[in-house]
């Protein structure tokens, strides 16, 4: 009886075990999929905006740093420092150019991947025509 007593005691103490995480995967799975989901319904430009050091003036985005805005008031009110104040697209490593209008009308929010914005000594692979920043967006 003693003997029997023990091995219940004991067969239900083993099949207890640790307890299993359970959620740790499915929380990694459940970020994927809200952000396979947001890839759709989130626009380029929003996407950009998200990042940091990104703000959006007269409806295109500008890296913010000290260097962009430095500029004389009277002369130059929207504060560009008389020219264009866009950073340099790269798409898929091909340098698209200055214009935010040409980049959203060759990409399709489905295809984004990713959006990285270089400054300083980082987008000086760029040259000169990263001197504003760069935004390098990589699709599927």
């Amino acid at each position: 009886m003693k003997v029997r007593f023990l091995f219940s005691i004991l067969f239900l103490i083993l099949s207890c075990g640790p307890a299993k995480n359970v959620t740790a995967g499915k929380t990694e799975n459940l970020d994927q999929d809200l952000q396979d989901k947001n890839r759709v319904t989130i626009s380029l430009l929003n996407r950009i905006r998200q990042l940091p050091g990104v703000i959006i003036r007269n409806g295109v985005p500008i890296i913010n740093k000290a260097s962009n805005f430095i500029s004389n008031e009277t002369e130059d009110p929207a504060g560009f420092g008389g020219g264009n104040p866009e950073p340099l697209y790269v798409l898929d490593g091909y340098i698209v150019g200055n214009s935010f209008r040409d980049i959203d009308r060759l990409v399709d929010n489905m295809n984004v991947k990713e959006v990285v914005v270089l400054t300083g000594s980082d987008a000086s692979e760029y040259g000169s025509r990263g001197a504003k920043g760069v935004i390098k967006i990589t699709t599927y």
